[in-house]
């Protein structure tokens, strides 16, 4: 009997916390270059840990919460400092907390001539240095070239990393938990001037998957509330 409750329990807990993932995904599916998460689930009993008492029922738990990668649709912004990553890399950046990698590319020329993000971090070359661009229209190429009047003032690092060594740390960036000195350049992408990347959060897919999340917490719920029903009813016959 407790064996079937706390495998109810554990299965309403495990569709709340996709319904909190998917909250927040939808949340965000306005933020340009917003990655969604998913939740992976693992049992807490495997064959060879199941005693005769346990056997059969399937109890689990959340594993770690994982972010989906997958490149979101671009928007064309026609503004010259725009730039979007078509294929896989992030651009290199870094603020007063250090190195980040992001795949937000809303940049600017700040004050000292340095191309900065919004939020003013500096964008980095491939050797970790800031890039100066000069004051009237530049152009990007592919490569992550800038180009000005007066010819080529640098380029935009264009890495790409072990995204299964990454951490979210709010505002698209992306902490890298490893050696820098193992993080490769990108090769097989190209830089879109004049755009950048949407969320890759679709409002169909996540709507679905919120509303069998819930329908299942309630079936679950009914579950618990009959398990507890008949222990109840059990109980009484023991007092009898």
């Amino acid at each position: 009997m407790t064996s079937g409750l706390y495998a109810a329990l554990s299965g309403a807990v495990s569709k709340m916390e996709i319904v909190d993932i998917v909250g927040n995904n939808l949340s965000n599916i306005s933020t340009l270059g917003y990655k969604k998460d998913r939740i992976q689930f693992s049992a807490m009993l495997n064959d060879a840990q199941q005693t005769q008492q346990t056997a059969g029922v399937n109890y689990t738990y959340v594993g770690e919460v994982q972010t989906v990668y997958s490149q979101g649709m671009t928007v064309d912004t026609r503004n010259d400092y725009d730039v979007a990553i078509s294929g896989e890399g992030f651009f290199k950046i870094r603020d007063d907390e250090g190195i980040y990698y992001t795949r937000l590319g809303g940049f600017d020329r700040g004050q000292g001539g340095e191309l900065v993000t919004r939020t003013g971090a500096q964008v980095l070359s491939a050797d970790n240095k800031p890039i100066i661009v000069p004051e009237g229209p530049i152009m990007i190429d592919e490569k992550g070239r800038i180009l000005g009047e007066e010819g080529e003032v640098g380029q935009i690092a264009l890495m790409n990393p072990d995204t299964s060594k990454l951490i979210k740390e709010g505002l698209g960036r992306y902490r890298y938990d490893g050696d820098e000195r193992e993080v490769q350049p990108g090769i097989d992408s190209q830089i879109l001037q004049g755009h950048l990347e949407q969320s890759n959060v679709n409002a169909m897919e996540e709507t679905t998957l919120m509303m069998t999340s819930l329908r299942a917490f309630e079936s679950y719920q009914k579950a618990m509330k009959n398990y507890l029903d008949l222990e109840s009813k059990i109980n009484d016959i023991g007092i009898l």
